[in-house]
């Protein structure tokens, strides 16, 4: 069985996420603050944080984004394409997120041929 690197490091952010997504709605500083210690643990320990969390984390405050809680989403269109609009509460910043049927929108990491060994 082979020991997968920095598994305490992450064990450590999705504890730290858990937390951040629990309180984001009573207390978003709190949540912004655990957010940045999920950044800065990945960044001490040179870790990817997985693409599903980062979208989740606001670029400019770091608070978790929820729908109707800390964040607003709205569906806009753009030259026959459709964007997903993140707009945090706490601080205004926004982000975009393209989705269209008929392009591949994922990240490296979500497509198949991204897999090359799975540790049990």
């Amino acid at each position: 069985m082979k020991k997968v690197h920095g598994n305490d490091s992450f064990q450590r952010m999705n504890y730290l996420y858990q937390i951040s997504k629990l309180i984001a709605e009573k207390n978003p500083m709190l949540s912004s603050y655990y957010g940045n210690l999920i950044v800065n643990v990945a960044k001490k320990n040179v870790l990817k944080i997985h693409p599903d969390i980062k979208r989740q984390i606001c670029k400019k405050c770091r608070c978790i984004l929820i729908h109707k809680e800390t964040a607003t989403m709205k569906i806009k269109r753009k030259h026959k394409s459709k964007i997903i609009e993140w707009t945090c509460k706490t601080c205004s910043a926004k982000r975009n997120f393209p989705t269209n049927k008929d392009n591949d929108h994922r990240v490296w990491l979500e497509k198949p041929e991204a897999v090359v060994e799975v540790i049990n």
